[in-house]
């Protein structure tokens, strides 16, 4: 396996997490987002991936796996033990939703091209930028608190 990877990229870390738990072989390939532009973008990296984006997992066979949540629910069905989630299906549920709430509520709205486009597009100041990124990440965050709160007290 081949992991395509940056060192920033939060949703790299889910997949890396998953894979060095498991104490599955891959190779890392680094892809840096801010080095000539974003290597990311380039052709190159587009062959792999045409969202441009990382991770993304190389299998032996060549196929191409994208979007953390669903590299690690692969590795889950691949590499069943050490299991990454709980054995219940209301406790999976549970875990599910709180990676959703990262991955899908907190990351889009500060992810690089996120915050590019306020800047490039937009015209954020980069004091506007930090703000937008505090305010969702600071709300995410609460909310994932909260979550956490509420199960530990049932």
């Amino acid at each position: 396996m081949k992991l395509y990877s940056y060192f920033r990229s939060s949703a790299a870390y889910r997949v890396r997490i998953a894979l060095n738990l498991k104490d599955i072989d891959y190779r890392l390939h680094l892809v840096h987002m801010l080095r000539s532009g974003g290597e990311h973008l380039q052709p190159a990296y587009r062959a792999v991936n045409p969202l441009g984006l990382v991770p993304a997992l190389e299998l032996g066979d060549s196929t191409v796996l994208t979007q953390s949540l669903a590299i690690c629910e692969y590795i889950e069905e691949t590499y069943p033990e050490p299991p990454l989630l709980p054995r219940h299906a209301v406790d999976r549920a549970y875990v599910r939703s709180l990676a959703q709430l990262i991955a899908c509520d907190i990351h889009p709205l500060n992810n690089l091209r996120a915050l590019k486009r306020l800047v490039d597009v937009i015209g954020a100041t980069e004091e506007k930028k930090a703000a937008w990124y505090h305010h969702w990440v600071t709300e995410g965050l609460a909310a994932l608190e909260a979550e956490l709160a509420f199960v530990d007290k049932g």
